[in-house]
């Protein structure tokens, strides 16, 4: 009896951390090993302006927007910019950088949170086997964002923490 009550609380357990809330409000993204957050460089609005990490910082720049679109899938909206980040021109392969472009409804431009524990998440884009990663492991300020393959490293696991900024 005890196995299978214990074996019960396991799948119950698991199905609790794929079943998730949907995410909605304004949030800051940041890296569970880096501990900087996704921030648009320079806070410029250009088409094609580079997604990097930054320090952690309440500006509208490092906060996004949860657009919710189908189950774990979400588009994210920055707030200064109003547009969405997308591997660079469109191109989803290992290693692209990500950069900021108007928002459309492609798939280039949504993204599942993949729960790993509460609160951290495996962002991966919408139908290829590539995840958010930061391309400097040490957290450098202005480094690049990139697409990745999956390595199970903390360097690709996220934390969303809500906030409001003013400016």
């Amino acid at each position: 009896m005890k196995k299978i009550l214990s074996a019960f609380a396991s799948v119950l357990i698991i199905a609790t951390l794929h079943a998730q809330a949907i995410i909605k409000g304004t949030y800051a993204i940041r890296n569970v090993q880096t501990g900087m957050v996704l921030r648009i460089k320079d806070a410029n609005s250009k088409d094609g302006t580079p997604i990097v990490a930054y320090n952690p910082v309440n500006w509208k720049c490092v906060t996004w927007d949860f657009q919710h679109v189908d189950g774990n899938t979400y588009q994210l909206k920055n707030l200064f910019s109003g547009k969405t980040l997308q591997p660079v021109k469109a191109t989803i392969a290992d290693g692209a950088g990500l950069e900021e472009q108007p928002i459309k409804n492609a798939d280039v431009q949504q993204y599942e949170f993949i729960p790993v524990e509460k609160n951290i998440y495996l962002i991966k884009i919408k139908g290829k086997d590539l995840y958010i990663t930061p391309s400097d492991k040490d957290g450098k300020v202005n480094s690049q964002i990139i697409l990745a393959k999956k390595d199970g490293s903390q360097l690709q696991q996220w934390t969303i923490n809500e906030q409001h900024p003013t400016m």
